[in-house]
């Protein structure tokens, strides 16, 4: 078994608590609360979440805010140290926040009343107040924060490392580090996938989460009171942990398993189950072999799926230019659709029978028509695309009433909108005029006034 440890800190609660009191026809009054700063080292919706890490991290609901704005997506800017937040319904940028710290990347949902900025190239997270949209400060933590996963239950936050296999456990009503849990040691994975030491984190019920060790290839199954339960050794490192959203299916889960080009390792969707507290393997399917004369493992790499909304078949995109539809029942591969360089994420749209394939090498998106899982069209959203960037946003999501669909045209700078029925561009805010420089929006959320969720 892995040689983890539990290494559990005591810090106080890092952040000014801010507090909206009322106002009056003409003034504001409001009362701030502050807790002191400690220089320590070191999604929304009921209950656990599970699925898409990006559904689960990046979108959320609201009572409103201080300039009425209904719907909002955040984006962090990669090269910079700021958040841009974007007003949806008008397409317009509302605010940026700055000084979050270098490199943020994720700007994940809290529950609703903050957002944490997952700075990758710091060792810190920075906490963004919803009402107001202010930066109130920062959370120190022992590693770089890779993404997060909310318990809306507990009001945990787990957030996991990007350069240490290590998960910091915050309770996120006063910003507050409880516990750490893994190995304080920096890492370097060596699978598709990048260089980042962890996976997405996932809670598995209030008590019980997943940390997936990229380095060492294995799912982890910890307790948050007694530390490391059970190890999964996987074919290579994996990116994130989902399941079905059809009832009845609570203990199984899929996990997208990246590949490795150098040992022609193909990837993969690893299907498990855990057993009187064991996690244990009940199926793969390998996406090369599907078509093993057409497909080259030296040429693969999956980060990301999703399940379709009939909770059987799962979308999962690979790096040369595919989307495979497997069967989670028999986990064979129903067909595979071309798409685009880079095929990562894939958002439904129920109500349209389609869905919007992210290809980030390449300057278009995909349209996949979800009743017979065909190719439908290809959208132009970017003006330039290379393996070497992300030319589109891992972030995307679908309005509450699904006439729009809305992503980034990351290394372009650019914020835009896809009408759904008529499949076209139909608006584009590019920052990089807005604020007059270079912009990388990257990853983010979304929140919503109204039904929908963030995908």
């Amino acid at each position: 078994m892995l040689n983890a440890q539990v290494i559990e800190v005591e810090r106080k609660s890092l952040l000014p608590f801010v507090k909206f009191i009322g106002f009056a026809s003409i003034f504001i009054s409001m009362v701030f609360t502050a807790a002191p700063l400690n220089a320590g080292g070191g999604s929304h919706g009921p209950g656990p979440q599970h699925g898409s890490p990006e559904l689960m991290h990046q979108g959320g609901h609201h009572d409103g805010n201080f300039y009425g704005v209904e719907n909002l997506a955040y984006y962090g800017d990669w090269d910079s140290n700021r958040v841009f937040v974007i007003n949806v319904d008008d397409m317009s940028l509302l605010k940026t926040v700055s000084d979050t710290g270098d490199g943020p990347y994720g700007v994940d949902q809290e529950g609703g009343a903050t957002a944490y900025a997952l700075t990758r190239k710091t060792e810190s997270v920075t906490v963004i107040e919803n009402y107001f949209i202010e930066n109130i400060g920062k959370i120190y933590l022992d590693h770089k924060p890779r993404s997060t996963n909310f318990n809306a239950d507990t009001g945990f936050s787990l957030v996991s490392g990007a350069d240490k296999v290590m998960t910091s456990l915050i309770k996120v009503k006063s910003d507050k580090i409880t516990k750490v849990f893994g190995i304080d040691e920096l890492v370097q994975p060596h699978d598709y996938g990048g260089s980042l030491a962890t996976g997405h984190p996932l809670w598995v019920d209030n008590t019980h989460f997943f940390m997936l060790d990229r380095p060492a290839r294995q799912i982890q199954l910890w307790s948050r009171r007694h530390g490391l339960l059970s190890v999964l050794n996987t074919p290579t490192s994996v990116h994130h942990v989902f399941q079905s959203p059809l009832k009845g299916f609570d203990d199984i889960y899929y996990a997208v398993v990246e590949g490795n080009r150098e040992e022609l390792l193909s990837p993969s969707i690893l299907r498990f189950k855990i057993r009187q507290g064991r996690i244990v393997a009940t199926g793969e399917s390998v996406l090369s072999e599907y078509a093993p004369f057409l497909l080259n493992p030296a040429e693969m790499g999956s980060h990301h799926a999703d399940f379709h909304p009939d909770g059987v078949h799962i979308y999962v995109g690979s790096a040369e230019g595919h989307v495979f539809v497997v069967n989670k029942n028999s986990m064979n591969i129903v067909t595979m659709i071309d798409t685009g360089k880079g095929s990562g994420h894939t958002t439904f749209v129920p109500g349209h029978d389609r869905a919007f394939v992210t290809n980030h090498n390449d300057t278009y998106m995909t349209v996949i028509n979800t009743i017979d899982h065909s190719w439908l069209m290809n959208i132009e959203v970017a003006d330039s695309a290379s393996s070497e960037y992300k030319s589109q946003a891992h972030t995307s999501a679908v309005s509450p009433d699904s006439n729009y669909f809305y992503s980034a045209a990351s290394h372009d700078g650019v914020f835009f909108e896809i009408d759904v029925e008529n499949l076209w561009v139909s608006h584009r805010l590019n920052l990089e005029t807005e604020i007059g420089e270079d912009v990388n929006i990257l990853m983010g959320s979304f929140i919503w006034a109204g039904e929908g969720d963030g995908m």
